[in-house]
Parts: structure tokens; C-alpha cells; sequence
């Protein structure tokens, strides 16, 4: 996954920064909770998949339309979206703080 792409979009940045301290504003904590239960590797289709996901919720910049478009994608869709967007976060922690490796 490109993950420098999707860092460089601003409103990408900020909810990856906001979800680094623990505050997911567009996405729901039960699928969140979901997802971890789940917790499996994506395939490289799931990651092309998942990088066009992320493009289109980046291309908001007001959370209410970020937020409308995730609740509009199906559960595989927002699954996909949910995965690449912690695996950006964790991406992000780890950089910040590289003690974590």
C-alpha cells in the first residue's frame, strides 16, 4: 500500500494524527472492535482494493462527507477501508516513536 500517498493528503493526515491519540471522528467503535476480531493480513488486491477506498474518503475534507461516505460502503468495502486506515495509524505511531519497533 502506498502509504506516503495517503499521508500526504491533508484530510487523510489529520485522522490519521487524530486516530494516533485514540480518536476515530468517522468510524464507529463496534467496527472497529469488529475488525479487530477479524484481524487478518490483506492480500495485495485487498490493497489495491483498500488504497482507492482511502483515496475516496480522502478527497472530503469535511468529516460529515469523510463520515458519509464510509457509512454508504458495504461491510467489505468499509472492512478494507478499516484495515488500511490502522495499518496507516500504526504506521504513523511507529514513526513517531521509534522505540515501539
Amino acid at each position: 500500500m502506498n502509504n506516503l500517498t495517503q499521508r500526504k493528503s491533508p484530510s487523510m493526515n489529520s485522522l490519521i494524527e487524530m486516530a494516533t491519540h485514540g480518536h476515530y471522528p468517522i468510524i464507529e467503535s463496534s467496527w472497529i472492535n469488529t475488525h479487530k476480531e477479524q484481524g487478518k493480513k490483506l492480500t495485495d488486491a485487498e490493497k489495491k482494493k483498500a488504497q482507492k477506498i482511502l483515496k475516496r474518503v480522502s478527497e472530503h475534507r469535511s468529516l460529515e462527507r469523510q463520515k458519509t461516505v464510509i457509512f454508504s460502503m458495504n461491510d467489505i468495502e468499509r472492512n478494507l477501508f478499516i484495515s488500511a486506515f490502522l495499518n496507516l495509524v500504526e504506521g504513523r505511531i511507529l514513526d513517531e516513536n521509534p522505540t515501539l519497533h
